[in-house]
């Protein structure tokens, strides 16, 4: 995921299969970072709430 341009963080929890990831929308977007959680497996991706 971080080398993903515009990806700053990325937090895995495995136990709550959850992955928060942090990124700059002025580089990248929520639809590229969805498709490669997709391919790399990961169902039920949402989009998370604007964090200000």
């Amino acid at each position: 995921m971080t080398s993903i341009n515009g990806v700053s963080r990325v937090n895995v929890n495995v136990s709550e299969r959850t992955v928060y990831v942090i990124y700059d929308s002025r580089i990248t977007d929520a639809h590229v970072i969805r498709m490669t959680l997709l391919e790399a497996g990961y169902k039920n991706v949402r989009e998370p709430m604007n964090v200000f």
